[in-house]
C-alpha cells in the first residue's frame, strides 16, 4: 500500500510521552505527530523488563514473558518474522543503533539476531561517554552509514530522555544541556528537567530529516516513533503536572501516541 518501498526508521525513544511534545519545545515531534497517522487510543504499558521489554514489543511484536529476560533470550532463537529480516529478504540494508554501551541488556547478542548490523558505544559509535548520551551525537554520526543504500530499514534506541531528572551534570547531562531552554517555565525541577530531555530527541528528529532531505529521500522514508514504557523517573504528581490535570495512575498513566509520518502523506489518516 501507501508505504511500499518505502525506507523504514524506527525509533524506540527512551521514556518518550505525548506529554512532552510542544509546538515551540519540540516543533519537529509537534510536526511529526500533527501530520502522520493519527492513533487516538495508543496506550504503551511498563513492562518488568522495563526498557529491554519495551524495545521486545516494538521489535517483535511480541509480549515477553513474565520473569524473562525475553529480548536476551531471544539471541538463542530463529526470529524470521522481524522487521529487519523480512525487508532484507526484499533487498533492504539494515542497521540498528543504541547511544549507551553496547552490551547493556545483551544487546550485542540480540540485536544482531534480529537482523541488524549493530553499533553502539563502545561498538562502532563514536559518540561522547556522558550520561546520558545524546540522542543528536547518535544521528550525527550514523546517517552515513545508510543514506545512500537503499532501500534501508534503520532502529534506533535512544537514551537521552532516561531518568533522573533533575539539573545535575553527573546524574542528567542532557537535562544540563537544554536547561536555558526550559528554566522559564512555571514547573517543578523535575518537570523542567523532562522536557529538556525530550528536547534532545527532538533536535535528533530535525537533524535527521535535515540528513534525509540533502540526500534526496526524505519522501520515500517512513519514520515511526514509539516509546519502551511511560516516564515511570516521575512521581504521579509529577506527571500530573505535566499532563495538566491529576492523572489515573491505574490506566491513564500508560496513554501515549505513536508517530508514524512520511513527508510525502496528503492528509492525516
Amino acid at each position: 500500500g501507501l508505504f511500499k518501498g518505502k525506507n523504514l526508521i524506527f525509533i524506540t525513544a527512551e521514556a518518550f510521552n505525548y506529554a512532552g511534545i510542544d509546538p515551540e519545545l519540540t516543533p519537529t515531534l509537534y510536526r511529526l505527530q500533527t501530520e502522520g497517522m493519527q492513533f487516538p487510543n495508543f496506550y504503551t504499558a511498563y513492562w518488568g523488563v522495563s526498557t529491554s521489554d519495551g524495545e521486545y514489543v516494538n521489535l517483535t511484536g511480541t509480549i515477553p514473558k513474565s520473569g524473562a529476560w525475553s529480548m536476551q533470550e531471544s539471541a538463542a532463537n530463529a526470529m524470521p518474522l522481524t522487521m529487519a529480516q523480512q525487508l532484507k529478504r526484499l533487498g533492504y540494508s539494515a542497521y540498528a543503533y543504541h547511544n549507551h554501551d553496547y552490551d547493556y541488556y545483551h544487546r550485542e547478542q540480540s540485536h544482531p539476531n534480529l537482523g541488524y548490523i549493530y553499533r553502539a558505544l563502545g561498538n562502532g559509535l563514536p559518540i561522547t561517554e556522558q550520561w546520558p548520551e545524546s540522542d543528536v551525537e547518535m544521528i550525527d554520526v550514523s546517517t552515513a552509514d545508510y543514506v545512500g543504500r537503499e532501500p534501508f530499514h534503520v532502529y534506533y534506541m535512544t537514551v537521552s530522555g532516561h531518568l533522573e531528572y533533575v539539573f545535575d551534570e553527573g546524574k542528567n547531562a542532557m537535562a544540563c544541556k537544554n536547561r536555558p531552554l526550559v528554566e522559564h517555565l512555571p514547573s517543578s525541577e523535575a518537570v523542567q528537567a523532562y522536557l529538556a530531555c525530550q528536547i534532545e530527541l527532538d533536535r535528533a528528529v530535525e537533524l535527521l530529516l535535515t540528513r534525509l532531505e540533502e540526500a534526496g529521500v526524505l519522501e520515500n522514508t517512513v519514520i515511526v516513533l514509539s516509546a519502551d514504557h511511560y516516564p515511570y523517573g516521575l512521581t504521579d504528581e509529577e506527571y500530573s503536572e505535566l499532563l495538566g490535570h491529576p492523572v489515573d495512575p491505574v490506566f491513564e498513566i500508560y496513554e501515549n501516541t505513536l508517530i508514524l509520518w512520511n513527508s510525502a502523506m496528503q492528509e492525516t489518516v
